[in-house]
């Protein structure tokens, strides 16, 4: 007592070393046993794995959600090790999360079954705001899987999902084994702009949205509100060539791409009204792919941009 009296400072930076010391090696060491653990259970030939989850958890951070709709996270699940090396019976597994109360969270499922036929599962947790979130706030959700049969090992990963405010916003509504797949457009501006001169009209002069109204059909195509361009792989995804909005697409505006001395569709520009939406329906060359968007790795599968109408203009 009387050392520890003496040299004070020297004895809270040693206590300070061995409290620093105790915590790297619980938090180390649990890491090399969830390794080691899963290590035991691959020479059993238990392969319970995800692209998107670990062992020792996996952070995300997402900055694509409006704030507003429900944001959906897919979670792939495999028991696999390579490429026809999988495990040979069921693997049963529960699902848990952790959400705020500013959401609500909602499973697809609680529990699933990998089929060593099948060798995939997945699972969805929706995300519905309960408030208006504005931009810059932040959401910290986790999920993880534990297997019950044959063996457990647990998965987990946290996501933190900022908001992006937008004028203009788009989703790829999509699901494994879909033939299809939907992509939504929104265009929040209330307001139009003149692209050509007419009438009282200048170049620029915004038009509210009760004017645009009272206008003829010609008038009207001399405004915008948004111009949506899209552009895609044909060899990938195929466009339903009844959709009024590739009808109506705008002059000049068709891509197109040569694949085995044919002409294919890759891309378009067209108009969506001003506080209104509007959906067009891709036919997907391999439906065992899932193309939804917003996804984890924030990319699409279609390259959407966007002109929006200007009211200081």
């Amino acid at each position: 007592m009387n050392f520890i009296r003496k040299h004070k400072k020297v004895s809270i930076a040693v206590l300070c070393v061995l409290v620093i010391t105790v915590l790297i090696f619980s938090i180390y060491g649990r890491y090399i046993r969830n390794i080691l653990h899963n290590y035991i259970l691959e020479t059993k030939a238990f392969y319970f794995n995800s692209s998107i989850l670990q062992v020792n958890g996996k952070h995300y951070s997402i900055t694509n959600w409006d704030g507003v709709n429900s944001y959906p996270l897919t979670i792939d699940l495999n028991n696999r090790k390579t490429e026809g090396v999988h495990t040979k019976g069921d693997i049963v597994y529960d699902i848990s999360y952790d959400c705020p109360d500013t959401v609500v969270c909602t499973l697809s499922k609680a529990h699933g079954v990998i089929h060593p036929d099948d060798e995939t599962d997945s699972y969805e947790l929706l995300i519905t705001p309960l408030q208006r979130f504005t931009e810059e706030d932040e959401l910290v959700i986790s999920t993880s899987v534990e297997s019950t049969s044959p063996y457990r090992k647990t998965m987990s990963a946290t996501y933190t999902i900022g908001v992006e405010k937008s004028n203009f916003a788009y989703e790829i509504v999509d699901s494994v084994n879909a033939n299809y797949l939907t992509i939504n457009f929104t265009n929040a501006i209330s307001f139009y702009e003149v692209s050509e001169a007419f009438g009282d009209y200048d170049l620029e002069e915004t038009v509210s949205l009760e004017d645009y109204h009272s206008l003829t059909t010609a008038e009207q195509d001399k405004c915008f509100s948004a111009i949506v361009t899209i552009e895609y792989d044909p060899r990938i995804l195929f466009v339903d060539m009844t959709n009024k909005h590739y009808l109506g697409r705008l002059p000049s505006s068709y891509q197109e791409e040569t694949i085995g001395g044919y002409q294919w569709v890759s891309g378009f520009s067209f108009k969506v009204n001003a506080s209104s939406s509007a959906s067009i329906i891709f036919y997907k060359n391999d439906p065992t792919q899932n193309y939804s968007y917003p996804n984890q790795s924030n990319t699409s599968i279609i390259d959407v941009s966007v002109v929006l109408a200007d009211e200081s203009s």
